[in-house]
């Protein structure tokens, strides 16, 4: 048995998905989110775990739905990440974020924010030439 213990849990899937449609508190093992804001729930918001509970972890955010009337926020836990910016509106169809905890702040990796009405992928895509 050399390495075999060292393995254990290898298969097994420990990431959440989840698609709230109400304000929802995130726990660590909610890795992926895909929340939804509509005329039945109005504006919601997500708050993310707690910033030291979660270091070194990744946590993906994709609005399902959302507009500018009814947003999707994202806000950390009271107010616990170091240097934080500021809560994060989503207000579109597709707008993401991709959070990194460090144990002290949260830090926004990738930020998507498309214009209400994009289509993803866009339908008139223009062709791309490779450089020579």
């Amino acid at each position: 048995m050399a390495r075999e213990d060292r393995f254990w849990g290898q298969d097994t899937v420990v990431d959440k998905y989840h698609a709230p449609n109400a304000d929802y508190q995130m726990t660590t093992r909610d890795y992926v989110m895909r929340p939804s804001a509509d005329h039945a729930s109005g504006a919601i918001t997500i708050t993310l775990p707690p910033v030291s509970e979660a270091r070194g972890r990744f946590y993906a955010i994709v609005c399902r739905n959302a507009d500018p009337v009814h947003t999707v926020t994202i806000e950390d836990f009271n107010d616990d990440s170091e240097c934080w910016e500021g809560d994060i509106v989503m207000d579109g169809k597709c707008d993401e974020q991709l959070m990194y905890s460090d144990g002290m702040k949260w830090h926004i990796l990738g930020q998507v924010t498309l214009p209400v009405g994009t289509t993803i992928p866009p339908t008139s895509a223009a062709p791309t030439t490779a450089a020579p």
